[in-house]
Formats: C-alpha cells, structure tokens, sequence
C-alpha cells in the first residue's frame, strides 16, 4: 500500500493555534515526524511519540518508516518562508501528499501589534545571508523574519549604521509562547536591546520612494564633480541590465548618479559606489540620503584594490578607471567569472582601451554612441546645445 503523507504547518507555536484540521490530520496518523524539539511539547496530548528527524534525513526517513498515514510537521505555515516546499519537491514519488496549511507568523503577529499586513514587503534573513536596505528604502512596510546571525537587534543596529535610525520599528519576541513580547521603537532605540531567534521584525519608513519614478539630473546634489547625464544612464542601465536582486559595483562613482540610479533598479539587491576623490565621496552620501538610496554602501578607495572587502557582483559599471581597465575588469571577472559589465568613456584612446580590455577577457562587447542635444530658450526660441558624445561599451559573460 501506497504511504499517505501529510506535511503540516504547526503555526507559530502554541498548541491552541493548530488549526482543526491539522489536529484531525495528527490523531490519523500512524507516525508523526517533526522537524523541531518544540512540537513534543506543544502536542502533549494530542499526539505522543513525535519523532524528531533533521530536515535532510527526512526522505530516508520515510522510506524506512512502516507508517502507513504518516505526518510531518513544519514551523509555521506551510507556503510561507518554509521547509514544505523544498520537501515536497524530494519527496516526489515517495507518497501520495497532502500539505495542511497553517497560521503564519506574519498572520499572528501583526494581528497581535494591530497592524495591517496588506501591501506588506516579506523578507526571511532566518538562517539566511543578505541585506534589506533595499527593501525598506522603496516599501512603507517591511516584515522580515529574523535568526542566527541575523537577530532583530543585529538588523536594527546595521540599519542605523546605513543611516536609517528613524525608521520605526515592532519586534515580536516567542510569538504565541508564555514568554511573548512586542517592543516597539525606532530602529536606534531597539538595536540596544537583545532578541532572541525566535522572532521577528516589522520596520516603517514613511518616507520610502518608489523605486520606479524616474531620476532627473536636477534631483542630485552637483557640486564640482563631473556627473554622468540622465540620457547617457539610461542607455547605460539598459545594456547592463541590473536585476533587482543584484550586487552592482559602481567603479568611480563621481556624484553617484549611477549608482543610485541602478540601485532603484536592485531595489532587492546592493550597490557599491566605489570612489577615491573626498569631494566625490561627500557628494556620494549626500545624494544618497537625499534621494533615500540606502542600499548604496559607499566604498572609499581604488578599485581594484578595495574588491577584497565587498560582495561578489553580479554587474558592474566602469565611470572611471584612472588609468587600471585592465586590473579591474581582470579582478571583476576572477571576482564572478558571469559578471557583466559596461564602461562610459568620451575620448577615442578610452574606447580603445575598453573594447580591447573586453575583449581580451572574453566578454561578448557592444558599442554604443550617444550624440544628445538639450533644448535651451534663446529669446522667444528653443536652440539645441549639444552634449558630449558618450561611448557605452557593455561587456556580456559568455558563459
């Protein structure tokens, strides 16, 4: 006989939160798997010899069990950040499944704060690597569930050090348990504090931007520092492509017109503005916090001396080189073999140079010369002035 298997979200933890369907699911199985120590207690009663098993034993697990009706029970809801859709997809074929939905912890929790999750932006950083400036910088709310080397006070403190210490901020600390608390404040005020695992982080920022509004060169901050034009970024972003999930270095960031521009396109991901100049560098943060960019980390230095101390990317955007083409798109490509990357260069030896170096490291490479001209009013006329030409040279992985 074929094995009947239920994988069964167990909610956010008290027993009285088990929906009535799981509980009828629990008392017809011959044997029940949990995933946690914690199930045992929560089930006392209801279910007894809960078997605990590590998630990657599972299938072997239920290979060897002679159970006919046989439960699984997971953390939470079965569609939400969980375990259940990886397993059902390795257990194919093992048994016949049924998955028995539960009560989230977003649910619970922002019933418990009284606060809407609708149009709410879900993260996981449980057991996870990443960053959510990005996602707090373009949504009003942010609900993240949090763990290990990413606890709530840690998430707190990094985002105060990027410059958001006024985001508001709710924790929900062993949700459902005897030992339950919700603490609210600003993100400066909860980073000294300590959470446990157990818990999870809502986060608002009333003065979010929607990634997708468009920049204008008015919108930045000037100073002396040459600025890529919006026409030439615009060109640019679109032969490199950045993807919201993406890790972009901006190489000679100037003003930071690119980088912030590509950051609204990451608006999941992360840019690195790396410049040496102490005027560009000012420029750089001005415009960040002005523009609410927050996932621009400003890199000072020479690349590519300073690519050992960041993130691997994805892309990559050349401004400015000063003179080491070569050493850096060599290091980009020893960095991440599938980077892409483009260049803006205005005189005929910097084009040379950028084609070969492409070139020369294998990188599929398209040129593109922008001729642009800005209306500007003589009297009662409109006159063109011209721009400088601008070269885009983009450079696709070939693997």
């Amino acid at each position: 006989m074929k094995k009947k298997l239920y994988i069964i979200g167990s909610g956010p933890g008290a027993r009285e939160l088990l929906t009535e369907r799981a509980l009828q699911v629990l008392r017809s199985c011959d044997k029940i798997y949990s995933t946690t120590h914690r199930h045992k207690t929560i089930l006392s009663g209801v279910a007894e010899n809960i078997l605990e098993c590590r998630i990657q034993d599972i299938p072997s697990v239920l290979e060897a069990s002679d159970g006919v009706n046989i439960g699984l029970l997971v953390s939470g809801d079965t569609g939400f950040f969980s375990v259940a859709g990886s397993l059902q997809q390795r257990l194919e074929g093992m048994a016949d499944m049924e998955i028995v939905c539960g009560i989230s912890s977003l649910q619970y929790f922002c019933a418990k704060a009284g606060i809407s999750y609708e149009a709410i932006k879900t993260v996981s950083l449980h057991g996870r690597q990443g960053s959510i400036a990005g996602a707090i910088s373009y949504n009003r709310k942010v609900f993240v569930l949090t763990g290990g080397d990413n606890k709530a006070h840690l998430i707190c403190k990094s985002l105060m050090e990027a410059g958001m210490s006024h985001i508001k901020a709710v924790v929900g600390e062993n949700l459902s348990m005897e030992n339950e608390r919700i603490v609210r404040g600003t993100v400066k005020e909860l980073a000294g504090n300590t959470f446990e695992d157990l818990s999870v982080l809502l986060l608002e920022n009333p003065d979010f931007i929607n990634c997708h509004t468009p920049l204008y060169d008015r919108d930045f901050v000037r100073g002396e520092i040459p600025m890529t034009k919006e026409e030439i970024r615009a060109v640019t972003l679109s032969k490199l492509a950045v993807e919201p999930d993406d890790v972009v270095y901006d190489i000679g960031a100037g003003t930071g017109s690119v980088a912030i521009e590509m950051a609204r396109k990451a608006y999941n991901g992360n840019v690195f503005a790396i410049e040496k100049n102490d005027a560009a560098l000012g420029l750089i943060n001005r415009n960040r916090e002005k523009l609410g960019a927050f996932n621009v980390t400003v890199v000072p230095g020479t690349a590519p001396d300073v690519f050992a101390g960041i993130p691997c990317p994805n892309k990559a955007f050349i401004g400015g080189s000063s003179g080491n083409m070569d050493k850096i798109v060599r290091e980009l490509r020893v960095k991440n073999p599938k980077v892409d990357i483009a260049a803006n260069t205005i005189s005929l030896e910097s084009l040379n140079d950028a084609v070969s170096t492409f070139e020369k490291h294998g990188l599929a490479t398209e040129i593109v010369c922008i001729n642009s001209a800005v209306a500007k009013k003589a009297g009662n006329y409109h006159m063109m002035i011209a721009n400088n030409p601008v070269y885009v040279i983009s450079g696709k992985s070939r693997q």
